[in-house]
C-alpha cells in the first residue's frame, strides 16, 4: 500500500472518531431526558438502556487514535521521542476503549476503576502533546505550536476538574475533553492534506 493512501485512511478515519465521539454525546444527552450535560458527566451517559451510544462513539474515537498512530508511522518511523509518542498513541486507545468497557461505574460502586483510567488518560495525553510536539512538526510545521498549546491547556484546565462544583462538572468535563477530540481532528485533517498533496 503506498504511502499517500495509508496518509488518507488514517486521516479519513481520525477524523471519522472525532466526529463519531461528539455525536455519541449529542445523541446521548438527546435521548436521555434526565440528562443535564450541564451538571451531568459524559460518563454518566454510558449508564442505562442507552449507554451503548457512548460506549460505541469512545471505541470508534479509539480506532481513530490507532490509525492516527498508523499514519504518523508511516511519516516518521525513526527517533526515539517519535516511536515512544506513536506507542502512547496506541496506549490512549487502549485507555479510552477500557472507559467505554468499564464506564458504568461512574458514580456508582466500582468507581475507582472508572477514576484510575481517566486519570491514566490525563496523564498520558500531556505526555503525547508535549512529547511529540517538536516532530510533528515534519507533518506540518504549525503543528509544533499547535501542539504545544493543547498540552499548556490541558496542563492548566484539566487538574481543576475534581474540584469544580458538582452543578457544572458536566459542562467543565466536556470542555476539557473537546481537546481530545481537536488534537487528534487536526493531526487527521493534516494527514489528509499531505496524502492529497503528495498525490497532486
Amino acid at each position: 500500500m503506498q504511502k499517500t493512501t495509508i496518509f488518507k485512511i488514517s486521516g479519513i478515519i481520525g477524523l471519522i472518531g472525532c466526529i463519531a465521539v461528539l455525536a455519541a454525546d449529542l445523541i446521548g444527552i438527546a435521548v436521555h431526558e434526565a440528562h443535564n450535560p450541564i451538571a451531568n458527566t459524559i460518563s454518566m451517559l454510558a449508564i442505562g438502556k442507552y449507554g451503548w451510544i457512548q460506549d460505541w462513539g469512545l471505541n470508534i474515537l479509539a480506532m481513530g487514535y490507532l490509525a492516527i498512530a498508523a499514519g504518523l508511522y508511516t511519516l516518521k518511523k525513526d527517533g526515539l521521542k517519535w516511536i515512544i509518542s506513536l506507542i502512547i498513541l496506541v496506549l490512549i486507545a487502549g485507555d479510552i476503549i477500557m472507559i467505554a468497557e468499564h464506564n458504568q461505574y461512574a458514580g456508582r460502586p466500582g468507581e475507582n476503576i472508572h477514576r484510575t483510567l481517566v486519570y491514566i488518560l490525563a496523564g498520558l495525553f500531556l505526555v503525547l502533546t508535549f512529547l511529540i510536539s517538536s516532530d510533528i512538526q515534519t507533518l506540518k510545521p504549525s503543528l509544533k505550536k499547535f501542539s504545544l498549546w493543547i498540552a499548556g491547556i490541558w496542563l492548566v484546565t484539566a487538574p481543576w476538574l475534581p474540584y469544580i462544583p458538582d452543578g457544572y462538572n458536566g459542562a467543565y468535563e466536556r470542555l476539557i475533553c473537546s481537546l481530545l477530540v481537536i488534537w487528534p481532528a487536526v493531526v487527521s485533517y493534516h494527514l489528509i492534506r499531505i496524502a492529497i498533496a503528495k498525490d497532486s
